[in-house]
């Protein structure tokens, strides 16, 4: 399995880590980004994105 890799300036990291607030799902889910929490919600909207192209495949061959 191909590692995708994402690199950020400091500045740019500074601007994500400022905008955790609005980043994180949950008001309950505190704290800063971090880079494993990026790789995670990246994974799951990717994953998210996937399927959906999977069952719009899916009922376009029921035709």
């Amino acid at each position: 399995m191909p590692d995708v890799t994402v690199s950020f300036t400091d500045a740019q990291w500074a601007r994500i880590v400022a905008a955790s607030p609005n980043i994180k799902d949950s008001i309950n889910d505190t704290g800063d980004v971090d880079a494993a929490y990026l790789a995670a919600k990246w994974k799951s909207e990717v994953t998210r994105l996937v399927q959906a192209y999977e069952r719009q495949q899916a009922s376009i061959d029921d035709f």
